[in-house]
């Protein structure tokens, strides 16, 4: 097994030629063209290729001897093209030195490739064995199942997540409904009573208007313009004070009862909306569907059931109550079945 300190070392060496571009020894920008190195371009191609022919995963399975065999030769090349790199035409002796890197360069290969074949061909062995192969598949086809699964798993948990904000939207969704249909309640509730708010005053104002009448009445003979000097104008005085009595105690009566009327409207609709936004808690305290079935039939009787209005006592009442009396005993029967 090879040491990690060699086996990292020789793949940084291996890895620094195969990155390498050989274009960039031409240089003839810099150096013009008597002294470029172009003509080294196509070789130095040619053994950066033969490097790339090893991959780097064989040399997982080397020895510390191979290993650093393999990069001692790949640093011996990169100094090579480092040298053509860092060659300068004001260096002396500038045309010895460029022949000496040029012939070096295109010997490069036949001295690289006596050292390197036999890695070459064991990975590419490596890579064509059936067992290697196979092992490679299973451990991909493993790694693929492993991600798989994790996806799985937060797919599910996201699916839990948006299932659980899905009933948190939708239970808002219905108090807000319920909250928003509780309001039509309530605002009857505040037009009766401002309503009844305004036959108090009216009743309170037509009782006032009755005592006032009644005191005046009952001083009136003292006045001299208003006694009677017969019979017959005693009785049309009394006539006429009856007749304005009564006209003032319907008039009282009917103010009266309109305030008492708006009154039970009001009280009655605010019992509806208390109603209306508290029936949820009964239905979640049910334990059964059943129950809470019987919960919904008895809110919907007391909310949407038809009630004295306190204008008249026939104001349909039956009619409403049996059907939902029906309705209410037909989830009974239907719980007990």
């Amino acid at each position: 097994m090879a040491t990690e300190t060699i086996l990292t070392t020789a793949r940084a060496s291996l890895e620094r030629v195969q990155n390498f571009e050989p274009k960039e020894l031409a240089r003839t920008l810099d150096l013009g063209r008597q002294l470029n190195f172009e003509e080294i371009v196509e070789p130095a191609e040619r053994l950066v290729a033969l490097y790339k022919r090893i991959s780097l995963v064989t040399l997982n399975d080397l020895v510390d001897s191979q290993l650093q065999q393999i990069g001692s030769q790949a640093d011996a090349d990169f100094n090579r093209f480092k040298e053509i790199l860092n060659f300068s035409a004001d260096q002396s002796n500038a045309s010895g030195v460029r022949a000496t890197l040029i012939s070096q360069m295109l010997k490069a290969y036949e001295a690289t490739f006596p050292v390197l074949w036999q890695y070459i061909a064991y990975g590419v062995a490596t890579a064509t064995d059936a067992s290697v192969i196979e092992g490679r598949a299973r451990s991909v086809l493993q790694s693929i199942e492993d991600k798989a699964e994790k996806l799985s798993e937060s797919l599910a948990d996201r699916d839990n997540e948006a299932q659980q904000i899905l009933v948190h939207i939708q239970q808002v969704a219905a108090e807000h409904g319920v909250s928003q249909q509780a309001q039509y309640f309530k605002d009857r509730a505040d037009e009766h009573s401002a309503s009844s708010d305004n036959w108090r005053t009216a009743t309170g104002v037509s009782v006032a208007i009755t005592i006032i009448f009644a005191v005046l009445s009952a001083f009136a003979f003292k006045l001299d313009w208003m006694k009677a000097i017969s019979s017959w104008d005693a009785a049309e005085f009394i006539s006429g004070k009856i007749l304005v009595f009564v006209t003032l105690a319907a008039v009282v009566a009917l103010c009266a009862k309109n305030f008492l009327a708006h009154q039970h409207n009001a009280i009655l609709n605010r019992h509806r909306q208390t109603a209306l936004q508290t029936y949820k808690v009964l239905v979640d305290a049910g334990a059964s569907g059943g129950s809470q079935d019987i919960v919904l039939a008895y809110a919907a009787a007391c909310i949407f059931g038809a009630q004295e209005t306190g204008f008249a006592k026939d104001s349909g009442e039956g009619a409403g109550k049996s059907v939902l009396e029906l309705m209410t005993k037909s989830v009974v029967s239907g719980t007990k079945a």
